[in-house]
């Protein structure tokens, strides 16, 4: 009960309606994605490797500079900066395609197993993964986490924009909806979104 008063104390005080530039940019690319799942756009845009995933590549690696370079609360900004390498991970699934492409014939799955050493790449992901782990626990990071939950503004367009395409990112991938185009377009809102949040929670004691 403490801790849920602790977070409603002040809730609506803490809500910022402000949007910067990067808001609008992130709603701009959000309101592009409607003629984009209407109109007869190149799909070679969206596919995996193209203009929008590298796109979204940019956007992560700008985010994870971002987070780096966080003065305050650096720990958990670092930690935010793990969040986001395994975000280009899963995009990239460890650059697999550009394997497969080089080494594997054509008629072979690219899959990490058709490689001799191809376990080691997995072996690698859990063994960052558990760092990460280890790292949040070495510094207590909910300990921090929670004082942002409980104190930090509310950026509410933002936070808005980075559900709503989480949401349409996964939705785009069920059977029923199976839209490479939209799941592409939502991940660069989601991308967006994410790095402004970054921006703006890192710089919120500066302001």
């Amino acid at each position: 009960m403490k801790n849920l008063t602790a977070f409603c104390k002040n809730l609506w005080q803490r809500m910022n309606w402000r949007p910067n530039l990067l808001t609008w940019a992130t709603l701009a690319v959000a309101l592009i994605t409607v003629p984009a799942l209407l109109l007869p756009f190149n799909p070679q845009l969206f596919v995996e490797n193209g203009w929008v995933e590298n796109i979204q590549l940019v956007i992560l690696v700008a985010a994870i500079v971002i987070a780096c370079r966080a003065k305050n609360d650096r720990q958990l900004f670092i930690f935010a900066a793990f969040v986001v390498v395994f975000m280009i991970l899963r995009e990239t699934n460890m650059f697999r395609d550009i394997f497969c492409m080089k080494y594997l014939p054509q008629e072979e799955t690219c899959r990490w197993s058709a490689f001799k050493y191809g376990y080691l790449v997995s072996a690698a992901r859990w063994l960052f993964a558990a760092y990460v782990v280890y790292y949040v626990w070495r510094y207590r990071l909910w300990r921090t986490a929670w004082q942002y939950i409980c104190k930090a503004p509310i950026y509410v367009w933002d936070l808005l924009l980075l559900g709503l395409a989480g949401c349409g990112a996964t939705v785009a991938e069920f059977s029923c909806v199976d839209s490479e185009t939209m799941e592409e377009c939502c991940e660069l809102v989601l991308y967006l979104a994410l790095a402004n949040c970054i921006w703006r929670y890192s710089k919120r004691n500066n302001a």
